[in-house]
């Protein structure tokens, strides 16, 4: 049973560790290289923990999300699953419950960016709906229109 609930201070050691271990390899592919202190310094920069839930299984937690507003669309900003618990179809789970939401919302879609070599979130998307927007240096731009 999947559960969310807003992130707290308390949660920021177990936020950065699940981004840092999930993202560790697309990023090291991407950009050729890992510093581990350049990212966990670009991670708190970019934290917006008021937009933060934490992705519960069986009222553990596995990962998070952040959400933004982004004009008429619902910004996926980020959706980190630890990847222990990753290929059980909690991404796409969490991210038809924010497709919902944005609907239920009345938004015109979903937006989101993810990492070139990240092709397992990129087919996630696909499935789910999402198509390329726009193509940069390490990143595609990808939208679902609601």
């Amino acid at each position: 049973m999947l559960s969310t609930c807003q992130a707290t201070d308390d949660d920021l050691a177990f936020l950065e560790d699940v981004f840092l271990r999930a993202m560790r390899v697309h990023i090291t592919a991407a950009r050729g290289t890992w510093d581990e202190a350049r990212e966990r310094s670009q991670f708190c920069e970019q934290l917006r923990l008021w937009h933060a839930q934490i992705i519960k299984q069986s009222g553990l937690r596995v990962g998070f999300y952040i959400t933004l507003e982004s004009g008429a669309d619902v910004e996926l900003h980020t959706l980190c699953i630890a990847p222990e618990h990753q290929g059980q179809g909690l991404g796409s789970d969490v991210t038809r419950q924010i497709l919902s939401d944005a609907r239920a919302r009345n938004r015109d879609g979903v937006v989101l960016s993810v990492l070139k070599p990240n092709t397992a979130a990129r087919s996630l998307y696909e499935r789910l709906g999402f198509t390329i927007t726009e193509e940069h240096t390490h990143h595609y731009r990808m939208r679902l229109a609601l």
